[in-house]
């Protein structure tokens, strides 16, 4: 097991973070989900640490970490994200992330290219319209009325089809305890981070190596939608998992590493 460490940050956030994987190799930055904490990377991380240097770490407000308050926004996660890099002492890496993960790598990628090696955005959107932020504010309000139990089976039936909801109950239960132990404040931030996202016009600005990963039966975001991202981004390839849901890591830990070290050993090799 490795060891858990911490940084804080100005606004009071603590976060949480893992470093595994020899110290020499490319380094990969594992992003989170909204309402995931470090352990969703579990099955995948075994397939990266032989090749890769590994930096995992929470979000605020959620696993390990703890939320400066309720409020935070994208550019907020992306300096989390940069200050975890600077306290491993890793002044470039490839940047893989998923969903919420994945829009703090597009940030990144457009505010802090220097940063990034190259970007693996995983299941994720660069606009959320007016539909889709009334969706997040239903959810906020049955956070307030019921807390993140109340959020557990919809977030669950979002994520996975009921196929592979059947066929993986243990990791069912993994995620169930994940997102019940997610922050209330840690929730609510990253999903005020994300409301009104407006992305889609700046893609093309976009100048750093990005593979752009989608589930066939993800409905948050869709392999359309994300098509759509990748026309966007020059140079940019799109791949899409089929079956897979909304959270690629752990449906399809196999075939997602794959793809991962192939992409980190495409750019290892052109540094």
């Amino acid at each position: 097991m490795s060891q858990t460490h911490h940084i804080d940050r100005p606004d009071g956030s603590r976060i949480a973070y893992t470093l595994e994987g020899p110290a020499q190799a490319p380094a990969v930055v594992l992003s989170n989900s909204l309402a995931t904490d470090m352990r969703m990377w579990d099955r995948v991380l075994p397939l990266l640490t032989p090749h890769c240097r590994v930096l995992r770490y929470d979000s605020r407000g959620h696993g390990q970490s703890k939320a400066g308050s309720a409020m935070a926004t994208l550019d907020d996660l992306g300096n989390d994200l940069l200050a975890v890099m600077d306290a491993c002492h890793m002044p470039r890496a490839v940047v893989a992330g998923v969903s919420l993960g994945g829009m703090t790598g597009l940030t990144l990628a457009l505010n802090h290219p220097e940063r990034l090696a190259g970007l693996m955005a995983c299941n994720c959107r660069a606009r959320i319209d007016e539909a889709g932020s009334a969706g997040w504010n239903q959810r906020l309000g049955v956070l307030a009325a019921q807390g993140m139990q109340g959020l557990i089976e919809s977030t669950l039936e979002r994520w996975f089809t009921a196929d592979a909801r059947q066929a993986d109950p243990q990791g069912m239960a993994l995620m169930r305890q994940i997102v019940g132990g997610t922050s209330a404040d840690g929730y609510t931030a990253c999903v005020k981070a994300i409301l009104g996202l407006k992305l889609q016009g700046e893609l093309h600005r976009i100048q750093v190596p990005v593979m752009l990963l989608a589930g066939a039966q993800d409905g948050a975001a869709s392999p359309d939608e994300m098509g759509s991202m990748a026309a966007l981004i020059a140079g940019s390839q799109l791949e899409v998992l089929d079956p897979c849901g909304h959270i690629s890591p752990m449906q399809r830990p196999d075939d997602y590493a794959r793809l991962l070290n192939q992409f980190v050993t495409t750019r290892a090799a052109s540094q």
